[in-house]
């Protein structure tokens, strides 16, 4: 909308104003417009690549992960950082689902009985293998 039209009233009194912005004004919010596109059309097109760089590292980490695994490898010092290996078992969460059909099942299953038989019986186990990279932190302060 090129025209903002206010409406106002006063003293009982009824009247119509219609801003009109000066010609410099409105070329100035042109260009504001243009330069304000252009970094969206840039923040768009980072993202995508941001995106396709995250995926290639995670097939890359996948690859250095199983490499790791077999030769007994946890940390690999580099000039960048660290490279640090780790795997970790944890049981499977329980589902909601789950949830649902033993309650279902067991109406007799009261409160502390509900929570022993879904949370102390057996659960499968699953390995979570994580790579990082610890970047060093260099202190710019100098102690005298």
């Amino acid at each position: 909308m090129d025209l903002i039209e206010k409406e106002e009233y006063t003293d009982d009194e009824t009247y119509e104003e219609v801003l009109v912005p000066k010609p410099t004004e409105l070329e100035d919010f042109k260009n504001l417009v243009n330069e304000w596109i252009k970094v969206d059309e840039q923040i768009r097109k980072l993202t995508v690549a941001l995106r396709e760089r995250k995926t290639l590292q995670k097939a890359m980490s996948g690859s250095m992960q199983k490499f790791m695994d077999k030769y007994g490898y946890d940390n690999l010092n580099t000039k960048q950082g660290r490279i640090h290996h780790s795997v970790r078992k944890t049981k499977e969460s329980v589902k909601i689902s789950e949830v649902k059909e033993l309650l279902m099942n067991n109406k007799e299953l009261k409160g502390e009985d509900i929570f022993k038989e879904l949370f102390e019986k057996d659960r499968p186990v699953k390995e979570s293998k994580t790579i990082r990279r610890y970047i060093p932190k260099v202190s710019t302060s100098i102690d005298l």
